[in-house]
C-alpha cells in the first residue's frame, strides 16, 4: 500500500486530491493532508474522506509519496521543518513554481527523489497539460505513479526543468491569459452601448467553448480556424489584421514580464539562507 501526503490544500492541492480520489486513482484512506490553518484540510477531508492531519510533520512521517502544494515562498520553511523526518524512500513531488531541484535538495536533503509538476487549472475538467520534470535518481515506479495520476486528469508533457518557465506560460498561465483577452473583447462590445455585459459574456463564452472543440475534434491549427472564418475581403479579416498588427508586441511584453517576475522570485528565494 502506498501512502500519499499533501502539504497545502489551497486551490491546486485541493483540486488534485478531489480528482485523484474522485476518479478512484487513490483510495481516500491512503491520503493525509495538512494546511497552514487546518481549516481547508479539514473541509477537504469532510468532502473526500481523506485524513486531515494536525501538522505537516504528521503528514510527512507516514508518506511514501509527498506532494508539496504550498506557495513558492513557503517551500523552504516547510521542507526545513521536515528534515530528519522523511525516510530515504520518500518521493517528493513539488508543484511550486520557481523552486528548482537544486533548492529542493538543499532544503530537504539529497537522499530523496524529486519530481516537479506544473499542473493546469484545466485539470479540473480533466483537460489541459501537466508539465513534468524528473529529478536525479527517479525510478521507473516513480514515473509510473506520476504518469498514471496526471495523465488521468489531463495530458502529461515531460520536459527538462529548464523549459518549465516558457512552457508554463503556454499551459498553466494560459487559461488566465485567454480569459483576460476574452474579458476585454466582452468589454469592448459593451462599450458600444448596444449589448448588456451578461449577454456579451455568454455569447463569447459559448463561442470560445465551441472554438476549443473545433481545434480538438478536427486537430486543426489556429491558422485553419482563422482561414475558415476570416474569408478574404470580409469583415472578420479586417479585425484579424488589427490583432496581427498589435498582439505580437503585447505577447512579447507578457512573456518578458513573467520571465522577469520568475527570475526575481527565484533570486529572492535562493537568497533566503
Amino acid at each position: 500500500m502506498t501512502r500519499y501526503g499533501f502539504i497545502g490544500t489551497g486551490s491546486m492541492g485541493s483540486m488534485l486530491v478531489r480528482k485523484f480520489t474522485g476518479k478512484g486513482l487513490i483510495v481516500p484512506s491512503d491520503i493525509s493532508a495538512s494546511s497552514k490553518s487546518g481549516i481547508s484540510s479539514q473541509k477537504l477531508a469532510q468532502k473526500t474522506g481523506i485524513t486531515a492531519a494536525p501538522s505537516n510533520t504528521a503528514v510527512a512521517a507516514g508518506a511514501d509519496v509527498l506532494f508539496i502544494c504550498v506557495k513558492p515562498a513557503e517551500v523552504k520553511g516547510v521542507l526545513g521543518e521536515l528534515q530528519g523526518l522523511l525516510v530515504q524512500e520518500t518521493l517528493i513531488i513539488s508543484i511550486a513554481g520557481s523552486i528548482p531541484f537544486e533548492s529542493l535538495g538543499k532544503w530537504a536533503g539529497l537522499d530523496h527523489r524529486y519530481v516537479r509538476v506544473i499542473p493546469s487549472v484545466a485539470a479540473e475538467q480533466e483537460s489541459g497539460i501537466s508539465l513534468v520534470a524528473w529529478g536525479r535518481g527517479c525510478r521507473p515506479e516513480d514515473r509510473a505513479i506520476v504518469l498514471k495520476l496526471f495523465n488521468a486528469i489531463g495530458t502529461v508533457v515531460e520536459t527538462d526543468e529548464g523549459d518549465f518557465d516558457l512552457y508554463a506560460d503556454l499551459t498553466s498561465c494560459a487559461p488566465a491569459y485567454i480569459s483576460a483577452m476574452m474579458r476585454e473583447l466582452t468589454s469592448a462590445a459593451v462599450r458600444t452601448g448596444t449589448i448588456k455585459p451578461a449577454l456579451a459574456e455568454y455569447l463569447l463564452r459559448q463561442t470560445l467553448i465551441g472554438t476549443a472543440r473545433l481545434l480538438d475534434d478536427d486537430n486543426a491549427r489556429f491558422d485553419t480556424v482563422i482561414a475558415r472564418v476570416a474569408t478574404k475581403g470580409g469583415n472578420t479579416e479586417e479585425g484579424v489584421k488589427v490583432l496581427e498588427a498589435r498582439l505580437p508586441a503585447v505577447f512579447d511584453e507578457v512573456l518578458c514580464a513573467t520571465r522577469k517576475k520568475r527570475q526575481a522570485t527565484a533570486e529572492r528565494l535562493a537568497g533566503k539562507r
